[in-house]
């Protein structure tokens, strides 16, 4: 079985959609009780956390002769991470797109205006933290390191900008320590 993507599409932030689900190539990890655990995916976004999660998990051990899958290996799935790069995939072969902006609607899409950062926490560049903070939240468990990456600032810059967007209501409250809110 191959993966799969659902032809009902989404809008994850202005301009960017993607597939409603995923269904993950089989994805092979070591058993400590011997032998390969296959693990397969079902990927949904799910509208209430605004993002890819995990609706659905199979391990199967891979031989019938030795091993079986053990709570300690399904602990050890980085299930975050599998979600993020299954997702992650989908815009490197063109199953998550940018829509066209004929409106020149700012921000939108994936990619913010050049040299953006350089002019600072303006109003401009909040809103595009908040954008670049939900499209984050949506593919990956950690989105403000999607926003420092994206627009090359410095860990404790990112972390004030986004402080400033949620100040300027461009983003939601945080729900917590370890609970990103958009």
């Amino acid at each position: 079985m191959g993966r799969t993507v659902s032809d009902e599409k989404v809008q994850l932030v202005p301009g960017i959609e993607g597939p409603r689900w995923i269904d993950t190539f089989p994805l092979g990890t070591q058993s400590r009780a011997g032998g390969v655990v296959t693990v397969m995916m079902r990927i949904r976004y799910d509208e209430g956390e605004r993002r890819y999660v995990c609706a659905e998990l199979t391990a199967r051990h891979t031989s019938e002769d030795e091993g079986f899958v053990t709570s300690e290996t399904l602990r050890n799935l980085p299930v975050a991470d599998l979600v993020a790069i299954n997702v992650f995939r989908l815009r490197q072969v063109g199953e998550m797109a940018e829509l066209p902006n004929p409106g020149d609607v700012e921000p939108w899409g994936f990619t913010p205006p050049p040299d953006l950062a350089k002019e600072g926490p303006t109003d401009r560049t909040l809103r595009w933290v908040a954008h670049l903070y939900r499209y984050g939240l949506a593919i990956s468990p950690r989105p403000a390191k999607y926003v420092e990456d994206t627009l090359k600032l410095p860990h404790g810059t990112t972390a004030r900008w986004i402080r400033m967007a949620r100040q300027k209501g461009y983003l939601g409250p945080s729900e917590g320590p370890g609970r990103a809110a958009g």
